[in-house]
């Protein structure tokens, strides 16, 4: 393979990474330095892999964009990060320059001899329930989040992963760095279609798969009641809570599911539960990751309190121009995520959901996932979103934005027959489909939006 070219055949990462060779005098050429960060914004999957291989090859900091920000975005963006530069690939298949940060006033020469930034990759998050920040994770962050989630998921030497997330984001890009620390191979997709995965699926050895749960859901409509092939060892998912319903059907026709917890801050994965026990409960998602200390911070009576992680994976801090670390975590290392949760007595994780999608109705404190667990029962029901909408006399009302559902009246009386009061929603909002984000989880702050509206 020659820089920028792309196959829909199985490739080892070290590979892109060792033929890059000739676009690292072309860096010197346009006056890229070692302080500069490389980002991408390209959907294109002959692009952006092949800037991450350079980024990797010249130790330097590897920034992908979402190709749906605006270009006041990208400008912001690429401020925040100091000495940002966007790549692309020019008409020859030569390297071009789209635009430099407005930080950035000197351009120097590469010198040989340099030093590496301490950062290795700046992801952004998904911005599912509010702003996307930027995430800087260091080489040897990122090198023991591969580690401790290869051996949870047992990939192994020429194991194949089908990658069809979104690269932009930590669950698509860490699938890249996995497969490159255990010299296992990748199957790349421009996105996920789910006539397209399947194909691929019964077409390649494809061992392992990321999915967010309305993948999975997609995917399994796709099949028809078909079981995956037998060498589909795991199936990993993330990105949102996963309803027990799909958990069963997907469990029933023999998926291989791998029920995880993680986000851009820890590198990707937190805890993962492989299980196909037919009484698995919703948010549980197992023990922590080799090197990945948890806790739950104390609070006055709740059952679930703030997660809070630790470890050689974690973050050096959130994007700032200068790079500085610390930014976001504290004193002595720890960082406070915006999820609930509750560790059992053998150690293995209970999530709840964020913290900060608390619903207070009348006074009382309901949280949504437990709605939504509840609300998965209802027949037909395909995706929910349980939001407040605001109210005069209580504060807030539970509202249900489905879809999958066409009598709302009907939803609303099973609701009073089998909810207690308090998590009984009063407004219900039928959708043909929730709106999703360019990594497929729901688009929850679009969904409140949406609510606030009607």
């Amino acid at each position: 393979m020659h820089p920028f070219q792309h196959t829909d055949l199985p490739f080892h990462p070290a590979a892109l990474i060792e033929r890059v060779g000739k676009l690292i005098p072309r860096l010197g050429e346009l006056q890229i330095g070692p302080e500069n960060v490389l980002a991408v914004q390209s959907k294109d999957p002959a692009v952006w892999p092949w800037i991450w291989a350079l980024a990797h090859a010249v130790e330097q900091p590897f920034m992908p964009l979402n190709p749906d920000l605006t270009d006041e975005q990208v400008s912001r963006i690429l401020a925040s990060a100091g000495n940002a530069v966007l790549l692309d690939r020019g008409r020859d298949n030569s390297l071009v320059i789209q635009r430099r940060s407005r930080n950035e006033t000197l351009h120097h020469p590469r010198q040989a001899d340099a030093p590496p930034l301490p950062i290795g990759l700046i992801i952004h998050t998904s911005g599912s329930e509010g702003q996307a920040r930027g995430v800087m994770l260091s080489a040897p962050a990122i090198e023991a989040a591969a580690e401790a989630a290869n051996r949870r998921l047992h990939l192994q030497r020429d194991d194949l992963w089908l990658l069809c997330l979104a690269p932009w984001h930590i669950g698509g890009m860490a699938i890249l760095e996995r497969t490159l620390l255990q010299a296992a191979r990748v199957s790349l997709l421009p996105g996920f279609d789910a006539e397209t995965v399947w194909a691929r699926l019964r077409q390649q050895p494809v061992t392992h798969l990321s999915l967010v749960p309305a993948m999975l859901a997609r995917l399994l409509e796709q099949s028809k009641q078909q079981p995956p092939p037998e060498h589909l060892r795991k199936v990993l998912i993330g990105g949102g809570a996963l309803s027990s319903t799909l958990y069963r059907a997907a469990i029933d026709q023999g998926w291989p599911l791998c029920v995880s917890y993680g986000l851009s801050e820890a590198g990707s994965q937190v805890a993962t539960l492989c299980t196909r026990e037919r009484d698995w409960q919703p948010g549980r998602v197992g023990h922590p990751l080799n090197g990945m200390q948890v806790r739950i911070a104390k609070t006055a009576s709740e059952e679930y309190g703030p997660i809070q992680l630790r470890g050689p994976m974690l973050m050096t801090g959130y994007l700032n121009p200068a790079l500085q670390p610390g930014v976001g975590l504290e004193a002595d290392g720890w960082f406070q995520t915006n999820d609930l949760g509750r560790l059992d007595e053998q150690g293995s994780l209970q999530l709840l959901g964020r913290s900060d999608a608390m619903i207070i109705s009348g006074g009382i404190n309901v949280h949504p996932a437990q709605i939504e667990q509840l609300l998965q029962a209802y027949p037909g029901l395909r995706e929910v979103v349980v939001t407040g909408t605001p109210d005069p006399v209580y504060g807030e009302i539970i509202t249900a934005v489905v879809s999958g559902v066409n009598d709302m009246e009907q939803l609303l009386a099973w609701c009073r027959d089998r909810l207690p009061a308090a998590m009984r929603p009063r407004r219900v909002i039928c959708l043909e489909k929730l709106p999703l984000l360019s990594n497929g989880k729901i688009d929850r702050l679009g969904v409140k939006r949406l609510a606030a509206q009607a």
